[in-house]
């Protein structure tokens, strides 16, 4: 709550070296408990502690800040609007929670402890002026008066002491580190073979089950077509080749001269009988074009630079273009194609969706049934070797670089797959492979052990205190949270606990 402060308010260095006098003399020689009467607009509360819009949005800019810190560009604020709102008003509750249960433990915090902990939140070990009006400004603007502003860093100070009681309580042993470290760091190597259903040729879409599915899918058909509603709401299309002759745009006259030249004599050649696209592989200066003769798909308005736009979008198909320059240099366009914009009604939609999932079901089944029946197969192999059989069979085996548990089950070629990881991981050399089909992503896998691995005793006892710091900090903040959710009830229960997002 503080950082806003250390952030944007460089001036409260000159508080934190006050030893007497001042504006705070008043309010750090008081020590008296904080007991403010019910906001009108109370957001959360807990007891007499409230917390109101003005609050909830001064954490929230902090914590927003810290996002954009982290994250970068890829931090969209409107979008996480929500979840800011939440994680703001959690922050307020855990401080509240946490410094009624200092109160309770009979903490406290003296003036000594709030002055040095102003002194190190704001960087400061030197004396100096304090600008009183500008204090005064800061604590009525962003927390209603000086009074709470001075709480507010009690109850923070009063937070950490319970926590921190609370977190000492917490310890892991040297054989759980291990374990830990054991479990994180082994590695298993696999063969995988896998029937990917949309390489499933020759399959087709079952009739009946397209019929069915125009019954009885309404809404799924309906949810397909709003997903993929750019491609049935189809704006002008044309579809070109180009050949560039690249200019820079600060090139001197003769030099451009030089390019309209050469362009220009491109041209004569394509007006004579030469073949667009050889000549687009021969001389364009488009390397990304270059090898397709130019092609550059179908585009619709606002891809291409302006001058490049119009021109193809005014050419007939089959008339080559004069030359145009954009700010590429010159190019000579020939419009093969173009698509006048389509609308395709959901009515009309409805039935190609429907074909497409029937066709995506028999596929995935195709592929189901081709798995087991693989499976089937290296059970009643002399080895039991799914290498081996799938060999036999011609089938491709992936070898992936050796795998180590994630939380997030991600395999590398398969995507988030808990269950499989689980179970390679359950894999033993006396018994390398399990004999099911597992489904992953697109995909239906059967897994082999190749090889497994483990850290040595020496590897282990290097990483082993800071294991152990990752295991505190993980165990103590599953017991921090489930001590607010217990409280947060047992307040609830009480009537003692206020918590209204819509007041926000």
């Amino acid at each position: 709550m503080l950082r806003t402060m250390r952030q944007g308010s460089r001036w409260i260095m000159w508080i934190v070296i006050l030893g007497v006098g001042a504006v705070f003399v008043l309010y750090l020689g008081i020590g008296g408990a904080f007991a403010p009467s019910a906001l009108p607009d109370t957001v959360v509360g807990v007891g007499p502690r409230n917390f109101d819009a003005r609050d909830v949005q001064r954490v929230r800019q902090n914590q927003e800040a810290e996002y954009r810190r982290v994250l970068g560009d890829g931090f969209d604020p409107e979008a996480a609007g929500d979840f800011l709102d939440q994680a703001a008003v959690s922050s307020l509750l855990r401080v509240a929670l946490f410094a009624r249960e200092a109160e309770r433990m009979g903490l406290s915090v003296s003036n000594d402890e709030l002055r040095a902990y102003l002194r190190q939140i704001a960087g400061a070990e030197d004396g100096g002026r304090i600008d009183e009006d500008l204090v005064t400004n800061y604590a009525e603007r962003e927390y209603g008066s000086l009074l709470r502003f001075e709480q507010a860093l009690r109850d923070d100070l009063l937070a950490r002491k319970a926590s921190r009681l609370i977190g000492e309580s917490v310890a892991v042993s040297d054989a759980e580190v291990r374990d830990a470290l054991r479990y994180a760091q082994e590695e298993v190597e696999l063969a995988i073979v896998k029937f990917r259903s949309d390489a499933m040729d020759g399959v087709e879409a079952d009739p009946g089950e397209v019929q069915r599915i125009l019954t009885a899918e309404s809404e799924a058909l309906r949810e397909a077509y709003d997903a993929r509603r750019l491609e049935f709401d189809r704006p002008e299309r044309v579809r070109a080749r180009h050949i560039l002759v690249r200019l820079d745009p600060d090139a001197e006259e003769a030099t451009a001269a030089e390019a309209l030249a050469r362009v220009t004599e491109i041209r004569e050649r394509i007006e004579g009988g030469a073949n667009f696209a050889d000549v687009a592989m021969e001389v364009s200066d488009d390397p990304g074009s270059q090898q397709l003769g130019g092609d550059l798909g179908f585009f619709p308005r606002g891809r291409m630079v302006k001058a490049f736009e119009l021109a193809a979008f005014e050419l007939e198909p089959g008339v080559l273009s004069e030359p145009v320059k954009s700010s590429h240099g010159y190019h000579l366009i020939l419009v093969e194609e173009r698509q006048q914009a389509e609308n395709v009604p959901f009515e009309t939609a409805r039935e190609q969706l429907a074909e497409e999932m029937a066709l995506e079901t028999a596929r995935k089944e195709a592929a189901r049934t081709a798995a087991e029946a693989l499976a089937t197969r290296v059970s009643e192999s002399e080895d039991g070797s799914l290498v081996s059989v799938a060999r036999e069979e011609g089938l491709p085996i992936d070898r992936p670089d050796p795998i180590r548990r994630r939380a997030d089950g991600y395999i590398a070629g398969l995507g988030a797959a808990q269950d499989l990881m689980d179970a390679a991981f359950a894999l033993r050399e006396e018994q390398p492979n399990d004999g099911r089909v597992h489904e992953a992503r697109d995909a239906f896998v059967l897994i082999e052990l190749v090889a497994r691995s483990a850290p040595s005793d020496e590897e282990i006892d290097a990483a082993l205190e800071s294991e152990r710091e990752n295991l505190l900090n993980a165990r103590r903040a599953i017991v921090d949270a489930a001590w607010v959710e217990a409280r947060r009830k047992e307040l609830e229960a009480e009537g003692q606990l206020t918590y209204n997002l819509d007041a926000l």
